[in-house]
């Protein structure tokens, strides 16, 4: 898979307020391009919180050449996630105004953010429909928000370690490590 960026030149507004200009996707895809009459499937992989878009790196026993997320036999994409280290816009990312990373001041990031900025991405590469879509914890729930905001261009997905909300305990368990990050003085 070959690495590659999409920069949305218009700005982009958050589900929970905010907005940034020059929203940054980087995102992986098999090496032969897609084509608006390719007649290959295309496979879209959610990637997990602690993953990046090169799913051949972290997923190696099911994404490559040969393997059951062919990149030869199909157009398989994955796109990092707003707000990971790996690249796409994030709170490390430089603030146009200030020419300072935004850190606490990058607008919070819902999921339905992550899916319409991936959304994107599938509209700049010209994708109409994804066959098959597969995604493992964050990225599931990312498969789930997709498949219900546009139920038209998603035929099948696969979610996994996710569920259609998140438990008390789970909100609980999110909150504890963010109060542990924000207590460390380096932070």
């Amino acid at each position: 898979m070959i690495k590659k960026e999409y920069i949305h030149n218009d700005i982009f507004e958050f589900e929970a307020g905010g907005s940034i200009e020059g929203l940054k996707v980087v995102y992986h895809c098999s090496e032969r391009p897609w084509q608006e009459d390719d007649e290959r499937k295309v496979i879209w992989i959610c990637h997990a919180l602690t993953a990046n878009s090169d799913a051949e790196d972290w997923w190696p026993e099911l994404v490559g050449h040969g393997k059951l997320f062919d990149t030869q036999k199909y157009f398989v994409v994955c796109a990092n996630m707003l707000g990971s280290a790996y690249g796409s816009s994030g709170p490390s990312s430089t603030d146009p105004k200030t020419g300072k990373p935004y850190y606490f001041d990058f607008p919070k990031i819902t999921v339905r953010d992550i899916v319409r900025a991936n959304s994107l991405v599938r509209k700049h590469l010209g994708i109409n429909k994804i066959d098959f879509m597969v995604g493992g914890s964050i990225g599931g729930f990312q498969s789930v928000e997709w498949s219900i905001m546009e139920p038209e261009v998603i035929k099948k997905a696969v979610y996994i370690a996710c569920g259609p909300r998140v438990t008390p305990w789970l909100t609980a368990y999110n909150e504890s490590m963010r109060m542990a990050l924000e207590s460390d003085p380096t932070f």
